[in-house]
C-alpha cells in the first residue's frame, strides 16, 4: 500500500513523499486517516501516563481525552488547514490546492504517533512536547512543499493555524475536564493542583 511505503520512507526522513501525497489525488482519505491514528496515539499515550501516575478515574479520562481528545484535536487540525490555506490564498498570487495542502500535512502528523511514549516515566511530558514540536516542524515542510509558498508567508499560515490548535486544546484540558490529549492532561492536573493550593491558602486564612 502506498501509504504505508510512505509512512516507512518518512520514519527514515525521506521529505519527498510530502510532495508525492500532495500530488497524488487518491491520497487524500489516507493521510487523513494518518493524522487520525497519529492523533489517537497521542491520546493514548497522555492516558498512559495519566494511568501510571495514579491520578483515577482512568475509564473517564480515557473516554474524555484518548477518544474526544482525538476527535476534538482532528477538528482543531481541519481548522488549523482551513487558516493555513486562507492565509496563502491571500498572500501569494497562485492560491494552493486545499486537497495537496491537507494530504501533505496528514502524513506530517507522524510524529504525534511518538506521544504513545509518554508512557514512559520520568521522559513523559518532554516526550509529549516532542511529539507536538516535531509535528509542528514537519508541518511547516509539508505547507512549503504542497504549496510552493515562500517560507515566511508559509510560516505565518502554520503558525497562526497552530496556536488555534494549542489554545482551543488549553482551553479544553482544566481540573474539571480533561478533552484535550497527550501533554495537555498536564495542564489539568496543574490546574487542580493551583486549585487546591488557593482553596487552602484561603481556609488557613
Amino acid at each position: 500500500m502506498d501509504t504505508i511505503r510512505r509512512v516507512r520512507r518518512l520514519l527514515r526522513l525521506d521529505l519527498s513523499v510530502l510532495d508525492e501525497a500532495a500530488g497524488d489525488s487518491h491520497a487524500t482519505v489516507p493521510s487523513i486517516l494518518v493524522a487520525v491514528f497519529s492523533m489517537a496515539l497521542l491520546g493514548v499515550g497522555g492516558w498512559l501516563w495519566w494511568l501510571r501516575s495514579g491520578l483515577g478515574d482512568a475509564r473517564g479520562v480515557l473516554v474524555s481525552s484518548a477518544v474526544f481528545g482525538t476527535v476534538f484535536s482532528l477538528a482543531l487540525w481541519l481548522a488549523w488547514m482551513l487558516i493555513a490555506y486562507t492565509l496563502l490564498a491571500r498572500a501569494t498570487t497562485r492560491p494552493p490546492r486545499i486537497d495537496a495542502l491537507a494530504r501533505a500535512c496528514g502524513l506530517a502528523t507522524l510524529p504525534l504517533g511518538l506521544g504513545v511514549l509518554m508512557a514512559v516515566p520520568v521522559i513523559s511530558f518532554a516526550v509529549g512536547v516532542f511529539a507536538v514540536v516535531a509535528w509542528v516542524a514537519l508541518t511547516q515542510l509539508a505547507i512549503e512543499r504542497a504549496t510552493g509558498a515562500p517560507t515566511g508567508v508559509a510560516l505565518l499560515a502554520n503558525l497562526t493555524g497552530f496556536a488555534v490548535w494549542a489554545g482551543v486544546m488549553s482551553v479544553l484540558s482544566s481540573a474539571q475536564q480533561q478533552l484535550a490529549p497527550g501533554p495537555f492532561l498536564a495542564e489539568s492536573v496543574w490546574e487542580a493542583i493551583a486549585a487546591f493550593d488557593a482553596a487552602q491558602a484561603v481556609i488557613g486564612g
